[in-house]
């Protein structure tokens, strides 16, 4: 298990330089080229919503203006990323040239975001989000790259991360979902210091699976400590964050939506509540 490719999607805010920062000492420590990829939305697709009063020379206008927007984001990306990697020696790889690894590569696509990230995740080893402007990490294009495009997502909040993966906590619940984390976090945990397991759940909690886990691991050369906690009655996203807070991780794997994005967002969950809370880098599989 190698990972040879990082995909960023970025939109050209503020917080891009933390998520770039974050991903880039992923890809540099894996020796793995980072892509860069800017998603502008194609301002035809909004024709259909301004009426036929409309004139066309507003029309252009407003087209014009879409696009000028969308060059302005692109440009900061690009010279976040131009930035970012000049100052860490990382080269840009040229289209046709020699490979070399650790390498970055910038995209400008246009189309509708989560298709556009759906479609670039698909051969891709991982893909980064930051916090997203809602709130919640990664928005629907999260969900389209771990969803529609079965690849392992990693979460960078708040602040740049740099090691990824040296302490690691593991919430294990015993899922395809989890074990789906697990198998992708593989080459995190086979250069992580610590790695410690986290089964929540009641009083009574069945020690079996964490064990098991522990036992995959070891053949992978992983030494790892398997916790019991009882959650008290408590959300289980929560005591899984306390936890891994408490253990200064900076790297939590979990199952992504072991119940269906629905139920997650109008009951909450597990997922939802990682995805809207966490406050260190979380890899996280369907």
């Amino acid at each position: 298990m190698s990972v040879r490719k990082i995909l960023v999607p970025l939109a050209g805010r503020a917080e891009d330089v933390e998520v770039l920062t974050t991903a880039l000492s992923v890809s540099r420590a894996f020796e793995a080229q980072l892509v860069v990829l800017f998603t502008r939305p194609d301002p035809t697709e909004a024709l259909p919503y301004l009426g036929d009063g409309v004139s066309g020379q507003v029309i252009e206008d407003l087209m014009q203006a879409a696009r000028e927007g969308a060059d302005q984001a692109s440009g900061r990306v690009k010279s976040a990323l131009t930035k970012i990697a000049g100052d860490a020696g990382v080269p840009l790889a040229e289209k046709g040239g020699e490979v070399k690894l650790p390498s970055v590569r910038f995209l400008d696509v246009t189309g509708r975001r989560d298709e556009v990230v759906a479609a670039h995740s698909r051969l891709s080893d991982l893909i980064v989000f930051g916090e997203g402007t809602t709130g919640v990490a990664g928005g629907t294009a999260l969900e389209a790259a771990m969803m529609s495009a079965g690849r392992p997502v990693l979460i960078a909040p708040q602040k740049s991360w740099n090691p990824v993966g040296g302490s690691v906590c593991i919430g294990w619940d015993d899922s395809a979902e989890a074990a789906h984390a697990v198998t992708a976090a593989i080459p995190f945990l086979e250069e992580a210091k610590k790695v410690t397991i986290l089964c929540v759940g009641g009083k009574e909690l069945d020690p079996g699976p964490g064990s098991t886990l522990a036992d995959y691991l070891e053949l992978h050369g992983v030494v790892a400590d398997v916790h019991l906690v009882d959650a008290a009655g408590r959300a289980a996203g929560e005591v899984l964050l306390e936890q891994a807070e408490a253990a200064k991780t900076d790297l939590l794997v979990m199952g992504g939506y072991s119940h269906s994005r629905l139920r997650e967002f109008i009951i909450g969950g597990v997922t939802q509540h990682i995805r809207s809370h966490a406050t260190i880098p979380v890899l996280m599989a369907h």
